[in-house]
C-alpha cells in the first residue's frame, strides 16, 4: 500500500515531536504530500487566541522546514480527535501518523485518548508511534 497524503497531527509534546520526525521520514520514503496539523482547544483565555494561533503556526512552519519535500501546515480550533478525523476526511488523507502518550487503564478511562478515538473513527489508516518506544530507545 502506498500513501500519497499523510496527515501528521501534533500536540507539541516530546512524544509528538519524535513522532513528527519519524512520520516525516516515512513521508519522504513514500514521496507523499504532508499536512502538519495542530488543534487548539476551544477553551482559550479570551484575548489570547491570536497569539496562541500564531505560536502554533510558527512551530509548524519550523518543523515543515525539516522535511525533504513540500509540507502544508494547518492550525484549527476544536476537539483534537474530532478535528483530526474531519481534516483527514476533507483532505482525502491516506494515512494519519501520530503519537500516543501511552495512557492505559484508569488513566485512559478518565482522560480518554486522542489517539484511541482517532483509531476508532478515522476515515483512513492510522499509524501510532508509542511514546514508551521513544523513551526506551533513549530518544
Amino acid at each position: 500500500m502506498q500513501f500519497q497524503n499523510i496527515l501528521i497531527p501534533t500536540d507539541f509534546s516530546g512524544s509528538a515531536e519524535q513522532a513528527v520526525q519519524h512520520a516525516l521520514t516515512l513521508a519522504a520514503r513514500e514521496q507523499a504530500q504532508i499536512l502538519l496539523l495542530h488543534v487548539l482547544p476551544s477553551m482559550a483565555v479570551p484575548g489570547t487566541e491570536d497569539r496562541r494561533q500564531a505560536t502554533a503556526e510558527q512551530w509548524l512552519r519550523d518543523r515543515a522546514r525539516q522535511a525533504s519535500g513540500p509540507v502544508q501546515t494547518l492550525v484549527v480550533w476544536g476537539e483534537p480527535a474530532v478535528e483530526i478525523c474531519r481534516v483527514a476526511r476533507e483532505r482525502q488523507i491516506d494515512l494519519i501518523a501520530m503519537s500516543t502518550h501511552g495512557r492505559t487503564g484508569r488513566a485512559l478511562d478518565l482522560i480518554g485518548s486522542v489517539a484511541d478515538t482517532v483509531v476508532r473513527h478515522a476515515p483512513c489508516a492510522v499509524l501510532i508511534f508509542r511514546a514508551s518506544l521513544f523513551a526506551a530507545a533513549g530518544r
